[in-house]
């Protein structure tokens, strides 16, 4: 039997300590979300792929300096976007 996996929308947010591990840290999560702005992320991922995210982070990040933070919910129509300002990045994803 197949089963469908479901994908949940999640909003990434990190705080690295280290401009060593910075650049590594963005380069994973373009592999899997797409960024919106300064240190920000988002996107759909089943979870696999959330998990597969998650594994390569913490092989590079250092948990006593570095923060990262995911929002998720079932479902991105029940999230708001609304910006004041510049967009920081061509929006590729509409919610």
């Amino acid at each position: 039997m197949n089963i469908i996996k479901m994908k949940m929308y999640y909003v990434a947010v990190y705080d690295i300590a280290s401009e060593k591990r910075l650049p590594k840290v963005l380069k994973t999560f373009r592999k899997y979300l797409f960024w919106i702005q300064n240190s920000v992320f988002e996107g759909e991922l089943n979870e696999a792929q959330f998990k597969s995210l998650k594994d390569e982070l913490k092989r590079i990040i250092k948990n006593d300096t570095d923060s990262i933070l995911y929002f998720s919910v079932e479902n991105r129509k029940y999230v708001t976007k609304s910006k004041m300002g510049i967009e920081k990045n061509e929006p590729v994803m509409f919610i």
